[in-house]
C-alpha cells in the first residue's frame, strides 16, 4: 500500500471519529431531553386529572351543583291549585279527599270564627272542615329535589304536640317543625286580627340547609283523632309551599324546629 492510500485511510478514520465524538452524543442527549419532557407532561396531565376527580368526589352534595339559579322554585301542586291532592298522598280522614276551596268555604261560612284570610290563592289543606269538628290524618308530598335552602309556606296552627310538619329524607322524619300562628305579634298587637287568628294564614319557613341537593318530602301531620266541640279547636291549615333562597316568615310563628340526621 503506498503512502497516499495510507494517508487517505487515516483521514477517513479521523473524520468518522470527529462525527462520533461531536455530533452523535448531541443527538442522543437531545432525544433524551425530549423523551423526559414528554414524560413529565404526561405525568402533570395525569395529576391534574386525578385532582379534578378527587375534588368532584369529595365535594359536599356533588359540589352543590344542584342549587337553582332562580330565587324561587315551585313544588308540584304546592298550593293545591289543581283543586285536588295531585302530587300528594293522603292517609286518614282529616284532610278529606280534596283540598278546601277558600272562596266556597267563606260563602258557606265554613270556618271557625271568621272568613279565611291572609292567603290570595284558592285552595288549602286542613283537617278542619267547618262546624265544631276536626279529624286526624296525614298529607305527604311526592319527593322533590331540595335545590334551595328554605321551604316557605302559608299556615294556620295552634301550638300543639299533635300538629306539625315533617321533612322526610329516605322516608325518615329528618326535620320536625311545630308552629303557633295564634301567638304571633301580627295577631296580638294588631286589633285587626285577634278575632280571626284561627282563620288567618301567616308566612312560615323551614330551614332545609341540611338536605341541600337531596330528595325530600313534606309531611303535614294532624294526630288529633276525631274531636267534636270545644273552643279554639286544634287544627292545622297549610298551602303555598315553595322553595326559596330566602326565608319568608311572620315573627314568632315557629315554636320549635328539630333536626334528626341519624335516620
Amino acid at each position: 500500500m503506498n503512502s497516499k492510500a495510507v494517508i487517505a485511510y487515516i483521514a477517513i478514520f479521523i473524520i468518522i471519529a470527529i462525527l462520533v465524538y461531536f455530533v452523535l452524543p448531541k443527538t442522543t442527549i437531545q432525544q433524551t431531553k425530549i423523551t423526559q419532557t414528554t414524560a413529565a407532561t404526561t405525568t402533570t396531565n395525569q395529576q391534574s386529572k386525578n385532582t379534578t376527580s378527587v375534588t368532584t368526589t369529595v365535594a359536599p352534595h356533588g359540589s352543590l351543583s344542584c342549587i337553582s339559579v332562580y330565587q324561587n322554585q315551585s313544588i308540584f301542586n304546592g298550593n293545591f291549585s289543581t283543586g285536588t291532592y295531585a302530587g300528594w298522598s293522603v292517609s286518614g280522614v282529616g284532610f278529606g279527599t280534596v283540598p278546601t276551596n277558600k272562596t266556597k268555604a267563606n260563602l258557606q261560612q265554613s270556618y271557625y270564627s271568621s272568613p279565611w284570610t291572609g292567603y290570595n290563592g284558592t285552595f288549602f289543606a286542613s283537617n278542619y272542615h267547618g262546624g265544631l269538628q276536626v279529624a286526624g290524618g296525614n298529607l305527604t308530598s311526592e319527593p322533590f329535589l331540595v335545590d334551595e335552602p328554605y321551604l316557605n309556606l302559608k299556615i294556620i296552627s295552634k301550638q300543639s304536640n299533635l300538629l306539625y310538619i315533617q321533612i322526610l329524607h329516605n322516608s325518615t322524619p329528618t326535620i320536625t317543625t311545630y308552629f303557633n300562628t295564634l301567638s304571633s305579634p301580627i295577631h296580638t298587637a294588631n286589633s285587626l286580627y285577634p278575632g280571626n287568628a284561627l282563620s288567618y294564614f301567616l308566612n312560615a319557613s323551614i330551614n332545609l340547609l341540611p338536605l341541600l341537593c337531596e330528595n325530600a318530602q313534606i309531611k303535614v301531620v294532624a294526630n288529633t283523632g276525631v274531636v267534636t266541640g270545644g273552643s279554639n279547636l286544634n287544627y292545622i291549615a297549610v298551602t303555598g309551599f315553595y322553595l326559596s333562597k330566602k326565608p319568608v316568615s311572620s315573627p314568632d310563628v315557629i315554636v320549635n324546629q328539630s333536626l334528626n340526621l341519624t335516620g
